[in-house]
């Protein structure tokens, strides 16, 4: 992804108010605007409030649904962040094994370690605050 586009989607810059060269990158469509809104905000696993995927997703349960299969599908951390503003739709325990059977499955068993790992760094943080 464009380093400006990024630039842009983190700033809430909705399409009528990105500069012409940006614009132009895109090829000047709106629709790749979108995409690229929607991949950055589960990239980065973005809260659907007060972030540009709102105008680009009108569901926020489905947003959270997809954000949910792409962090299980690339090993990513739990969403914790996103418990204390919307209750996310999957239990902690059926995500960790949804990641156990994917690096079982692929026999990556160091991703594992870093995932737990990783998750009880982060857990005494949420807990606490």
């Amino acid at each position: 992804m464009n380093t400006d586009v990024e630039f842009h989607i983190r700033q809430n810059y909705p399409w009528t108010k990105l500069p012409a060269n940006v614009k132009q990158s895109l090829g000047n469509s709106q629709r790749e605007y979108e995409k690229q809104v929607l991949l950055y905000s589960i990239r980065n696993q973005l809260r659907f409030r007060n972030n540009l995927v709102r105008h680009v997703r009108k569901d926020e349960r489905k947003y959270y649904e997809e954000l949910l299969k792409y962090s299980r599908d690339h090993l990513m951390l739990y969403p914790y962040h996103l418990l204390l503003f919307k209750p996310v739709c999957l239990d902690m325990y059926i995500y960790r094994v949804h990641c156990q059977n994917i690096c079982s499955e692929s026999m990556y068993f160091h991703f594992l370690v870093q995932i737990l790992a990783a998750t009880m760094l982060f857990l005494p943080s949420i807990i606490l605050v």
